[in-house]
């Protein structure tokens, strides 16, 4: 585990999962943090991340499909000329 900008988090958790947290760490021969860490990115892997709006219009297949315009509308900057006067 690479430890950088690193922020703590405090939670409260009841006795029996303490206890258990404690148990699995010895077991596993690892910190009680990293296992708690381990539970969590596992827990978290089952959540897709959140697309760009880019993402969501390549997905649909809407990027790039005006006809008869330019390759590079959107990114030369002589197309915007006077754009917004």
């Amino acid at each position: 585990m690479v430890k950088t900008d690193l922020t703590s988090l405090t939670i409260p958790v009841n006795q029996t999962l303490n206890l258990r947290i404690k148990e699995v760490a010895n077991l596993r021969e690892k910190s009680e943090q990293e296992i708690i860490l381990e539970a969590i990115e596992k827990y978290l892997q089952d959540f897709p991340t959140q697309k760009s709006c880019y993402d969501l219009a390549q997905e649909l297949g809407i990027i790039g499909s005006a006809d008869n315009l330019p390759s590079d509308l959107s990114t030369n900057k002589d197309y915007f000329q006077g754009f917004g006067e």
